[in-house]
C-alpha cells in the first residue's frame, strides 16, 4: 500500500491530511488492454524535452507563452480544431513581513494571509503552536487568531482545517524567543505590492455535432522553480499523444473530445477556475474530465478515486469564493513562496469528491491487463478538484518516485517514459470503454 502523493504547493499539499491508498487496482494480466504504436515513448521525451528545453516557465511568464504556443502547434500537427483562451489573474509580491509581540520583534520566514483584501497590519489574539501532534493541532480553538507554528505540517493543517486571521513561521531562535515570552497578542506588519499578469487555457477539440456529450481529458503545461520535465511535461506529452490517437479513431459524432492544456495551476489552479467560469454551461455536458498530472515518476501509478461522490452541488456550479477565483495562491516571483492565500471557503476543493461507482469499475478494468501497480488514492491536488467541487465527474492520474518536482531536479533525465506510456494506456483504456456505454448517452 502506498501513502497518497501530497496535496501540492499552490495548496495542494498537506500530508496530514495523507491517507492510506485503500486498493491496489492491478498488477494482473487478466486481459489485453489498449496500445499505442512503437512511435509512443520518443514521441512524449521529445515533448517533455521540449517544454523542460524553456526552462521554469511560471505562470505569466514569456516562457509559459512559449510553452503555450508549442502546445497549440502540437495540438494542430495532432489533428484538433484549437482554440487560445486567454484571461487575467491578480498576484501579489511579498516584500517583507514582521511579527511584533510584546517588546519581540521578528521577521517571517513563511506566512499564510489574504494580501487581496487588506493593506493594514493585521492585529489579534497570538496562539504559539508547540505540538507538532496533528490532533492536538487539530483540537485547538485557532479560529480567528494569529497562529504561529513550528512546523511545516502544523502550518498546512491550521491553514486548510481553521479559520485563522493568519498563519505564520519564525526562524528556530525567534520561535523560542516568542515562545518564552508567552505572548498574548500580536500585531502582523507588511509590505507588498499587487500585480497583474495574464495566462492562457489552449482548448483542442475534435470534431462533434453541438450538444454533444463531453470527455475532457487535461493537462496543465507552466512549472514553478525547475524545468517541469515530470510537472508536468509528462502529463501534457501524454494528453498530446492521447490527442494523436483519438483523431486516428472513429468516433461517435455524439461525443465531443477535448483537450485542454491549463494555465497557471501552479499559482493556484488558475487555469481551471477560468476554464469553470467561461464553459459553465457547456460542462452540464460533461461526463468526465481525466487530468493528468506528474506521471513521469518510477514508483507506483496512482489515481484519485477514493472518496466516492461527496460534497458536490446539484448542478455545476462553483463552490468557491468568487472574489479569490481570479487571484494567484503564492508569489509567482518568489522560489522561497514565503507567502500563501489564506482562504477558508477553499476548504470544497480538498474535502469534495465526485467519482461516482462506475468510474471506480472502469478504472479498475482498465488496470487490469497493464502490468503496473495502480494505486487508489484521494485528495490529490491538481485542475480537476476545482471541477470536481463544482460537480463535474473528474480525476487525476500521477505516479510516485523519479526526482524531486517544483525544484531544478525536474529534468527529462529523471523522467521515466514507461510511466508515462502504462498512465497514458489507462487513461485511454477508460474513454475507450466509456465511449461505448451507456453512460455517455444518458442524462
Amino acid at each position: 500500500m502506498k501513502v497518497m502523493r501530497m496535496l501540492r504547493n499552490r495548496t495542494r499539499n498537506a500530508c496530514w491530511i495523507a491517507f492510506l491508498a485503500t486498493i491496489v487496482f492491478a498488477q494482473a494480466n487478466s486481459q489485453t488492454s489498449p496500445s499505442f504504436d512503437s512511435g509512443f515513448k520518443s514521441r512524449t521525451m521529445s515533448h517533455v524535452r521540449h517544454l523542460a528545453a524553456l526552462g521554469i516557465h511560471d505562470a505569466g511568464s514569456s516562457r509559459e507563452r512559449k510553452a503555450a504556443r508549442y502546445v497549440s502547434q502540437e495540438m494542430r500537427k495532432a489533428g484538433l480544431a484549437v482554440v487560445n483562451e486567454p484571461f487575467a489573474f491578480q498576484f501579489f509580491t511579498l516584500d517583507d513581513a514582521v511579527l511584533e509581540a510584546g517588546t519581540e520583534r521578528a521577521d517571517i520566514v513563511k506566512l499564510a494571509f489574504n494580501p487581496y483584501s487588506t493593506t493594514s497590519p493585521i492585529t489579534g489574539d497570538l496562539v504559539v503552536v508547540t505540538t507538532k501532534v496533528p490532533k492536538s493541532v487539530f483540537a485547538m480553538n485557532l479560529n480567528d487568531k494569529i497562529v504561529v507554528v513550528a512546523d511545516e505540517n502544523s502550518f498546512k493543517m491550521v491553514s486548510i482545517l481553521k479559520k485563522p486571521k493568519a498563519v505564520l513561521s519564525l526562524s528556530t531562535s525567534d520561535f523560542e524567543r516568542l515562545k518564552a515570552t508567552g505572548a498574548s497578542s500580536g500585531v502582523i506588519r507588511f509590505h507588498g505590492k499587487l500585480g497583474t499578469e495574464k495566462s492562457s487555457n489552449i482548448v483542442g477539440a475534435l470534431p462533434a455535432k453541438p450538444g454533444a456529450r463531453e470527455i475532457i481529458v487535461s493537462a496543465h503545461y507552466d512549472s514553478v522553480r525547475g524545468p517541469g520535465a515530470n510537472d508536468n511535461g509528462s502529463g501534457v506529452a501524454a494528453m498530446l499523444e492521447l490527442a494523436r490517437y483519438f483523431h486516428a479513431s472513429q468516433l461517435p459524432q455524439d461525443v465531443s473530445l477535448l483537450f485542454v492544456a491549463f494555465g497557471a495551476e501552479e499559482a493556484g489552479l488558475l487555469g481551471s477556475k477560468a476554464y469553470l467560469k467561461k464553459h459553465t454551461v457547456e460542462l452540464k455536458n460533461c461526463k468526465l474530465l481525466f487530468n493528468i498530472d506528474e506521471i513521469g515518476g518510477n514508483g507506483a501509478i496512482h489515481i484519485d478515486t477514493g472518496e466516492g461522490v461527496k460534497g458536490i452541488p446539484d448542478k455545476i456550479e462553483t463552490q468557491l469564493p468568487k472574489e479569490l477565483s481570479d487571484k494567484a495562491t503564492n508569489d509567482i516571483r518568489d522560489p522561497n513562496q514565503r507567502w500563501s492565500l489564506l482562504s477558508p471557503g477553499d476548504r470544497a476543493l480538498w474535502f469534495s469528491s465526485n467519482v461516482p461507482q462506475w468510474l471506480r469499475s472502469t478504472i479498475l478494468k482498465a488496470s487490469a491487463g497493464l502490468g503496473h501497480e495502480i494505486g487508489e488514492q484521494n485528495r490529490t491536488g491538481s485542475d480537476h478538484r476545482v471541477f470536481v467541487q463544482a460537480g463535474v465527474v473528474a480525476t487525476d492520474i500521477g505516479s510516485d518516485g523519479g526526482a524531486e518536482v517544483h525544484a531544478p531536479t525536474d529534468v527529462p533525465e529523471a523522467v521515466d517514459a514507461n510511466s508515462i506510456e502504462v498512465s497514458a494506456r489507462l487513461v485511454l483504456g477508460v474513454i475507450e470503454d466509456l465511449l461505448h456505454s451507456d453512460v455517455i448517452t444518458t442524462e
